[in-house]
């Protein structure tokens, strides 16, 4: 069984920002939006960890309201006048969990079969796949913390058997998924500008 990596994941992460924003490039260490993205979505995001500041800023609005995903936290866009917004953590986690029960997928927006939008009624999340790779992503509940990562990794798990899942978290969000079994990978940084 193939793992993920921080790459691997990086690079699921930017399929769905691609998936939601349909405006984006994928370069060999990038993939960018030449026009401002909706609310929540990075204009760029670093796919390699030698992506420079001028590769990953070329051909993007740079203006207030800009913002970086540095995938491999380590890039420093302080001197182009961004602030770092939130750091998190990359995860992964092995496939093989049983669909929990109540969880179904949900009529959504997205005519693409990469994409896989799932809830209970409590608690939703949305999965989309790269490659050898599924990702997990817009988790929420308005239920117990655990309970909604076990149920959205069944979803995820469900959507695309057999593939390692990644994303990433921060706080109790990532504490919760590394209960659920998830690794730590390695940090990320959001930038803003």
């Amino acid at each position: 069984m193939v793992r993920a990596g921080v790459a691997d994941a990086a690079r699921v992460n930017a399929r769905w920002c691609d998936v939601v924003c349909r405006t984006g490039t994928f370069t060999a260490r990038a993939w960018k939006s030449p026009i401002r993205t909706p609310p929540l979505y990075p204009d760029a995001v670093t796919l390699a960890p030698d992506a420079t500041v001028a590769e990953v800023l070329d051909g993007i609005d740079i203006s207030p309201g800009c913002a970086v995903k540095d995938s491999f936290a380590c890039l420093d866009l302080a001197r182009e006048g961004f602030e770092v917004l939130f750091e998190a953590t990359w995860i992964a986690r092995m496939p093989g969990v049983p669909l929990e029960p109540g969880w179904a997928r949900v009529d959504d927006r997205f005519d693409d079969p990469s994409v896989a939008v799932w809830s209970n009624g409590v608690a939703g999340v949305t999965a989309n796949r790269d490659g050898g790779f599924a990702g997990l992503s817009n988790l929420y509940t308005q239920g117990d913390l655990a309970e909604a990562w076990r149920g959205a990794t069944s979803a995820v798990a469900a959507s695309f058997p057999g593939l390692p899942i990644t994303g990433y978290e921060r706080g109790e969000d990532l504490d919760a998924a590394l209960r659920d079994g998830y690794t730590a990978l390695g940090p990320l940084r959001v930038w803003l500008k």
